[in-house]
């Protein structure tokens, strides 16, 4: 608990302004407009998400070195000592582990809530100033929406977790036991709605791009209420009960109500409603099939990106986070072991251009030429594979083995492309571009809507089609092969979602809220390669599928456990299986 009294007032930001020195008091603080608004931009510095590894040590490094889409069906991860392959991968965690293993912002996410709360308290105190007269109101809305994203970053992790609306005094201090999931949902979207009222749709202030918005509110009122209507919350029988099954409230709502997804679906429709009237957001679709699907990553405050972190700039390849995630060949030998290499588990979800799956033959084939060109237009735009085109500068990818880009740690031959737009060079005179995580995206607000429409109703509407045939659309795919019936859509709709929302964070999620880990080759079971070779006297390229890694996994996972030296004080109970 002595987390939940800290609060710095300096905390670092690389993305709008210097915070304010150690050196002021609160009250100096918020005396002036301009300190209160550095102060705030801590609070997004240290709560916004991120999946990208910044670092091996602080609160920004992923998972080690690595990031979720290696612990998961999406990828291997390069770099052997990243988490995701010594921890997730191998089922070996601990009760104190889990600050390293994936959550580095356990501790800073009680001190940013803090803040938020700091800010809750005082914003009034701040002098009116006539150049920026809604400040004030603005202010209070992002710290309400701050609390919401920072709180919700915890609950879909550890379940319900104690609601702290005021700052802790040191008189005040108590152990505070764990709140129900149904309570901190609850919370959480009294805070999306109340920063909703106070929030602009939009910023044309450049300074501004990065901040709370009223459609961001929406958008994460969107995801908490499809989380919550998910199976892993919303059901009559926890993943594992507590001793005592009155606890299970702890960590999802007890019992199973369809009006859930109804309520899901309703909030999703509410934030597409207001991308609509609101003028600046909607789907990319200005450019080809070819290229939307990569514009909408590549390039930073496009219109469908709704809220992104923007802490970081200037990525090379030669720094986090592109060397770790770039092989040998494309980040100047800067790390000796790095990549990510998507599996031939998560490459499978790619159908070809018309609709169909895609003929891999698991005992091999001289085709894969041919079955690379069929796929989805969106694969190319993800990750490249052999006699795919990196960029001008470096050529078609050779992952045979003697191939100019085939590593000793490739064991899938497909090289991750997300994140490094086609004009940053992999040798010297290195040059520098900016991409930001992004954090919502309308598409994602579509595939919300698609998929509370079909759980709530027991059969796919025409709206529940149309939600994901304009994500298809936009990409070249054909619509969705109409006359499905419930189950049918549900997996068309997790199977688009794996592809359209592929390495921005939220795979490593789904496949827990949907309760799938333990289905073969998804969390547990044989991961996929290929091995690839020449065929003498012919252009063809022969492929072998091969299992590179036979992964393991715990029902106790679904959740993460609350770290054993707060259990041990006596007021935190630990979650089932830890």
């Amino acid at each position: 608990m002595a987390i939940l009294l800290a609060g710095t007032l300096a905390s670092c930001s690389d993305f709008l302004e210097t915070p304010p020195s150690v050196e002021l008091d609160e009250n100096g603080v918020f005396a002036d407009r301009t300190l209160t608004e550095q102060y705030l931009t801590g609070v997004y510095a240290e709560g916004m998400p991120l999946g990208f590894s910044m670092s091996s040590s602080n609160t920004d490094r992923g998972l080690s070195d690595g990031a979720l889409w290696g612990a998961c069906d999406e990828a291997e991860d390069g770099v052997s000592y990243a988490k995701s392959n010594s921890s997730w991968n191998v089922d070996n965690h601990n009760n104190n582990s889990i600050d390293w293993d994936e959550d580095p912002r356990h501790n800073l996410r009680w001190e940013t809530l803090r803040k938020c709360n700091t800010i809750l308290e005082r914003i009034d105190e701040v002098p009116y100033d006539q150049g920026d007269p809604d400040f004030n109101r603005r202010t209070k809305g992002e710290a309400y929406f701050m609390r919401a994203l920072v709180f919700w970053e915890g609950v879909y992790r550890y379940g319900g977790l104690p609601i702290l609306h005021h700052r802790l005094a040191p008189s005040d201090f108590a152990m505070l036991p764990r709140n129900t999931f149904s309570d901190c949902v609850d919370s959480i979207l009294v805070d999306c709605d109340r920063a909703a009222a106070l929030l602009p749709d939009y910023y044309t202030d450049v300074t501004k791009k990065g901040r709370a918005t009223r459609i961001a509110a929406l958008a994460l009122k969107s995801r908490v209420l499809l989380y919550a209507a998910s199976p892993l919350f919303n059901t009559n029988e926890p993943y594992i009960s507590f001793k005592d099954p009155a606890n299970n409230k702890l960590i999802g709502y007890g019992d199973y109500n369809q009006e859930r997804w109804k309520k899901a679906a309703d909030a999703a429709k509410a934030a597409l409603d207001a991308v609509a009237a609101s003028g600046f957001y909607g789907l990319y679709t200005d450019g080809t099939p070819e290229t939307n699907y990569e514009y909408v990553w590549s390039t930073p405050d496009n219109k469908e990106v709704i809220l992104a972190n923007k802490k970081y700039r200037n990525f090379k390849v030669s720094a986090r986070p592109l060397a770790t995630m770039l092989p040998t060949w494309a980040n100047n030998k800067a790390w000796d072991a790095s990549g990510t290499f998507p599996t031939l588990n998560f490459v499978k979800f790619y159908q070809q251009k018309d609709g169909s799956d895609a003929n891999w033959n698991m005992e091999g084939g001289d085709d894969l030429l041919t079955i690379y060109k069929s796929l989805d237009p969106r694969f190319e735009q993800t990750m490249v594979a052999q006699g795919i085109k990196w960029n001008d500068e470096v050529g078609e990818m050779d992952f045979t083995d003697g191939g100019t880009h085939k590593v000793s740690n490739d064991k899938t031959r497909h090289t991750l492309r997300k994140w490094t737009p086609r004009t940053l060079k992999v040798t010297p005179p290195l040059n520098s571009v900016t991409v930001d995580w992004i954090v919502f995206r309308v598409a994602e607000l579509y595939l919300n809507y698609a998929e509370a429409l079909n759980e709530s109703m027991g059969s796919p509407s025409a709206e529940a089609y149309a939600a994901v045939n304009i994500i298809r659309q936009r990409s070249g795919m054909p619509d969705l092969k109409t006359g499905m019936d419930k189950n049918q859509f549900r997996e068309a709709v997790r199977r688009e979602r794996a592809i359209e929302l592929a390495f921005e964070g939220h795979r490593f999620w789904d496949i827990r809220r949907w309760m799938i880990a333990e289905q073969e080759g998804v969390m547990q079971g044989k991961m996929y390669g290929l091995r690839t070779s020449k065929i003498i006297g012919s252009t063809k390229i022969h492929y072998e599928p091969e299992v590179f890694e036979t992964r393991s996994w715990s029902r106790r996972s679904y959740l993460h456990p609350i770290k054993q030296i707060e259990v041990d004080k006596g007021y935190m109970l630990q979650n089932p299986g830890w």
